[in-house]
């Protein structure tokens, strides 16, 4: 990173990077991470425009309505503490709130296909498929693969987002985060699949259950599920469904019948 007198330094990101950690720490419904952006971004507006009133202006204007996965919020940090390096310096074409209006959306959706759908389930199924083997720090095991990853990428983004301005086909041509996501989705899927092959180890059944019984079985479940898809296509929410789950599951267990 660049060392002139005024220049935003690593000394300045590193505090963005660690203030990133907070972005939800206050919520407001009218405005929703708007807080948590302006609060990781004040140590490069403090290097900027020191403490008078040029920063307490443009702190405010980091108020507005700010939006995105949390993670991938860091980008755009990072792009916007680059921007307003390149407004302090006289340019007066960049635009950090244009930024963030531009990225928080599509930003948001890539954050939550990545870390949500890929990321987290990939270290939970790993996790479970090692506590089933009888690894009592299986959880501990979660907890480092996940935050390894998201811990990266936050340093990572933010870097990424100063260095290009917010570039974001710099940022997928590096990252390649759907190629990544995808990989991981068919490594999370391979490890079910390895830990539903060890069901028969659970107890004495389908072990003992003859052909037709595991049949059944598999036939109940395939029809519970296409149920299921019927009810979300007519209007039926995931959490109302969950809720009948787990009604039925309780009339089930109170009848004696599971």
């Amino acid at each position: 990173m660049r060392r002139e007198t005024g220049a935003i330094r690593t000394v300045d990101l590193l505090g963005i990077f660690w203030r990133s950690f907070f972005l939800q720490a206050s919520w407001s419904y009218e405005r929703m991470q708007s807080l948590g952006f302006a609060f990781a971004l004040i140590p490069a507006l403090r290097r900027l425009y020191g403490k008078g009133e040029e920063f307490s202006k443009r702190l405010a204007v980091h108020m507005e309505y700010f939006n995105t996965q949390p993670y991938f919020a860091s980008f755009i940090l990072g792009a916007a503490a680059r921007l307003e390096e390149d407004r302090a310096r006289g340019d007066a074409s960049a635009d950090p709130s244009e930024l963030k209006r531009t990225l928080m959306a599509p930003l948001g959706a890539l954050g939550d296909s990545f870390f949500w759908g890929a990321v987290k389930p990939l270290a939970a199924a790993t996790a479970v498929a090692t506590l089933l083997s009888g690894v009592w720090w299986a959880p501990l095991l979660f907890l480092g693969l996940y935050n390894a990853a998201h811990v990266r990428f936050r340093w990572s983004l933010i870097a990424e987002g100063y260095r290009t301005r917010g570039d974001v086909v710099a940022l997928m041509n590096r990252h390649h985060f759907t190629r990544l996501a995808r990989l991981f989705k068919l490594m999370c899927l391979a490890i079910i699949g390895v830990v539903a092959g060890t069901f028969s180890k659970w107890g004495p059944w389908p072990a003992d259950l003859p052909l037709p019984g595991v049949l059944l079985i598999a036939a109940t479940g395939l029809a519970g599920t296409t149920a299921l898809l019927g009810l979300m296509q007519i209007g039926g929410t995931p959490l109302q469904l969950m809720v009948g789950i787990a009604a039925l599951c309780a009339g089930f267990a109170w009848g004696g019948i599971f």
